[in-house]
């Protein structure tokens, strides 16, 4: 199933991808696996600086659950690339400095940042609020 020339995203494919950040994220911090930070860091500053298309959950969610899904029945408006591509550069960013932090010694202090991190991501899942969009576009 390929994008729509637009390129707007299926929001099912949005929520797919943030929850996977979001509970993975979680369980990074529950089950002490610091390691995880920088690899989603590095996930979402695919997607941030390259398009939705380069990021590898994205691209795993098109690739092997939406030809299973066919096409969205629901009547919810898809969501503009730009969104999702501003909602993984906030994620690269806080991620970055989450293990930054983590690899300094200030372990509490990064383990915040990743929590921040994981809510901002379980808000876009549930109620498709983009922390990141929102960042992006408020007045300065």
């Amino acid at each position: 199933m390929e994008p729509p020339p637009d390129g707007s995203i299926d929001p099912r494919a949005d929520r797919a991808v943030q929850s996977l950040i979001g509970v993975g994220l979680l369980a990074a911090f529950v089950f002490r696996m610091p390691w995880l930070l920088p690899v989603v860091a590095l996930v979402t500053a695919a997607g941030a600086l390259g398009g939705v298309g380069r990021n590898p959950l994205h691209l795993g969610f098109r690739r092997l659950v939406a030809p299973r899904l066919g096409d969205d029945p629901s009547t919810a408006p898809r969501i503009p690339a730009l969104v999702v591509q501003r909602q993984d550069a906030l994620a690269a960013v806080v991620l970055t400095v989450a293990s930054v932090l983590y690899a300094a010694g200030l372990h509490t202090i990064g383990w915040m940042f990743a929590i921040v991190e994981a809510v901002f991501a379980s808000l876009a899942a549930t109620t498709r609020i983009h922390v990141g969009d929102y960042v992006r576009r408020r007045p300065s």
